[in-house]
């Protein structure tokens, strides 16, 4: 688990790079089982992907080879590849 310190009002998290290209993959991979799905779920119905969606497609805009997210991110999101539906093909 991600640790988090509280200094004053500042809350910092622990941060992981993670290669833009394997970030890709992973989204995709969570997008596809969610859009076969016959449910969305948890990170599905929440803005946090969106917000995950569009920090991808920016860092491959901009040409990034990676990007530093908090490992709470990630560990969501790892959660969320476990909880989604297998695509059938």
């Amino acid at each position: 688990m991600g640790s988090s310190k509280v200094k004053g009002d500042v809350r910092t998290e622990k941060m992981v790079t993670m290669e833009t290209d394997l970030f890709r993959d992973r989204l995709n991979r969570v997008y596809d089982r969610m859009r076969h799905g016959a449910q969305s779920r948890n990170l599905s119905q929440s803005e946090f992907f969106e917000y995950l969606w569009d920090l991808k497609e920016t860092a491959l805009v901009e040409g990034k080879p990676s990007l530093e997210l908090p490992q709470t991110w990630l560990e969501k999101l790892e959660q969320e590849e476990a909880t989604s539906p297998v695509r059938k093909s």
